[in-house]
């Protein structure tokens, strides 16, 4: 029986241990965070904006004090700076060429954490975004993301115009007009500068789907490093702050990936009480083709391991309404009569073609274990021939041949021990 791949969406080099914590206990329903935002108006205000920006970035509660104070150091010192300065545009290039100063260091394109970019100085381009975004708003200046296929940045209304900012580059203002910037974008960044409305998938987003991209990335980045479990709950939030369809393919590509890990793991029974919850929560015909995967997977598991009686058992309980659909049962529980009767076969083929006999009358009509049942009860009436058993192989035979009337082998057989019989 050839065994069911199970076949992850990021693909993975070698098969890691699977973590001591339960798939089952991962994190299904959406935070409490994301339920106020979800409900919240935009304009968000400064202080729900960076509180959320920094709950997505994996902050606890325990260290939201401390992050939020570092960020309303810079928000003061930033207004100190712009003191004299009414112009909007003046405000927004300057913000830009303070966060570079001031709280950027180095480019990392998977940084996307506001926490991390306030303790180190790491950003990629959501998370500089993000913080660029909180220091407009501070300034009362609107301020909204926009994205393409790889890359977001940000666009501010200054007066009467509105500008691309590209915040991961100190020249980002406006940078079309700017060719520092264009000499600079390449090495700060590593990609080919594109001018911003150039883009032909350019679009612009809100606040919450800015914030969003957060989550995104982290559930993106915890699958890069085969952290399955830690990819699920950003990609659980990010579905019910955003309820779109890029959303909901990556929360089911997050859940399928840490089932079949489960699965490669050999952790079936938890893996399948993860995707039992998963699909109860956020029902998708993937998630129930990989139940059943994972359910063959584990049967035939236990078969090769000789645990015939909890492959049996976790058949029978299956075998209807659940993950097994019923041919399925039937596939398997010949392949587990046709395995346990190949184990008993060479010292006891009467006992392999009962064993057959059993599964038969289990699963009822089967080719395969007919032909087995033939062959077992040929082979043991061979075996009894030579020791010139005629009458045992005789009585072997005719209750066989109550099972299968018209087997020519059988049939053959009998013609056979009566000849063999008459000569003694």
């Amino acid at each position: 029986m050839k065994r069911h791949l199970l076949v992850l969406l990021l693909s993975i080099l070698t098969v890691p241990v699977f973590p001591q914590t339960a798939p089952a206990a991962v994190r299904l329903d959406p935070s409490a965070a994301v339920l106020e935002l979800a409900g919240a108006q935009e304009p968000l205000d400064p202080a729900t904006f960076i509180r959320t920006a920094l709950v997505f970035s994996g902050v606890s509660e325990e260290q939201l004090a401390e992050s939020e104070a570092q960020i309303q150091t810079h928000i003061k010192e930033l207004r100190e700076q712009l003191r004299e300065v009414t112009d909007p545009r003046e405000q927004a290039e300057a913000a830009l060429a303070y966060m570079h100063e001031e709280m950027l260091s180095r480019y990392d394109e998977r940084q996307t954490g506001v926490d991390v970019l306030l303790a180190r100085g790491s950003y990629n381009c959501v998370s500089s975004g993000v913080v660029y975004a909180t220091l407009l708003k501070s300034l009362a200046l609107r301020v909204w993301g926009v994205r393409t296929s790889d890359h977001a940045f940000c666009r501010v209304q200054a007066g009467d115009q509105a500008f691309d900012v590209e915040t991961t580059s100190p020249f980002g203002f406006d940078p079309g007009t700017r060719k520092e910037f264009t000499d600079n974008f390449g090495r700060v960044t590593g990609y080919s500068y594109v001018p911003p409305s150039n883009y032909r998938d350019r679009r612009d987003i809100g606040e919450k789907e800015l914030l969003g991209l957060i989550l995104f990335n982290r559930t993106a980045f915890a699958s890069e490093r085969r952290d399955y479990l830690g990819a699920v709950p950003p990609a659980v939030d990010a579905y019910a702050l955003l309820e779109n369809e890029e959303s909901r393919e990556r929360l089911i590509t997050s859940l399928l990936n840490l089932a079949s890990w489960g699965g490669m793991s050999g952790r079936f029974g938890e893996a399948l009480e993860f995707l039992d919850q998963a699909a109860e929560r956020y029902g998708d015909d993937r998630l129930d083709a990989l139940r059943r995967d994972l359910m063959h997977n584990w049967v035939l598991s236990l078969i090769q391991k000789g645990s015939f009686v909890e492959a049996e058992r976790l058949l029978d309980t299956h075998r209807s309404g659940g993950p097994l659909i019923e041919r399925e049962w039937k596939e398997l529980t010949v392949y587990l009569y046709q395995v346990r009767a190949q184990k008993l076969a060479p010292g006891d083929y009467g006992g392999a073609a009962r064993l057959i006999l059993e599964g038969l009358n289990k699963v009822g009509s089967d080719r395969g274990l007919a032909k087995s049942y033939e062959v077992y009860i040929h082979n043991s009436v061979v075996t009894l021939v030579r020791n010139e058993l005629y009458d045992e192989a005789l009585a072997v035979l005719e209750e066989a041949l109550l099972q299968l009337p018209a087997s020519g082998v059988l049939l053959k057989d009998r013609s056979m021990v009566l000849e063999a019989s008459a000569r003694r």
